[in-house]
């Protein structure tokens, strides 16, 4: 799998499956700085993704900004041959200059066993 760099930082393309609908997002942040993984609400609510009573909503907090999000678990999440089932998700809004999707954060470079190579770009899985 090859990271794409944009702004000097590491992206990926995922796909996000939700109640048998999928969306495509090119601009992910591959980052292993972030604990949770991390989708933009209006990239989601294009398949039907909303927040809902059992939903958790969280207060989050990140360099400088803090946001409110709701907790979902999304049928699946791929990133290249890497699927993640019944994964949980924050989702919100974000505020940021620069045109990002969402993150994938450690949780999912944990569960997936990621080892990324940062001078040849690319990743791999373990699992």
């Amino acid at each position: 799998m090859n990271l794409k760099l944009n702004i000097g930082l590491p992206f990926v393309t995922v796909t996000v499956n939700f109640r048998g609908r999928n969306m495509i997002l090119e601009k992910v942040l591959l980052d292993t700085g972030s604990a949770r993984t991390f989708i933009r609400v209006d990239a989601m609510g294009a398949i039907g993704v909303y927040p809902e009573s059992d939903d958790i909503v969280n207060c989050i907090q990140g360099i400088g900004v803090i946001e409110y999000v709701y907790t979902k678990k999304i049928d699946s999440i791929t990133f290249d041959i890497i699927t993640m089932n019944n994964f949980q998700v924050e989702i919100g809004n974000m505020d940021s200059k620069y045109d990002i999707e969402g993150i994938i954060g450690f949780d999912f470079n944990q569960a997936a066993g990621l080892v990324i190579d940062s001078r040849e770009l690319t990743v791999e899985s373990r699992n």
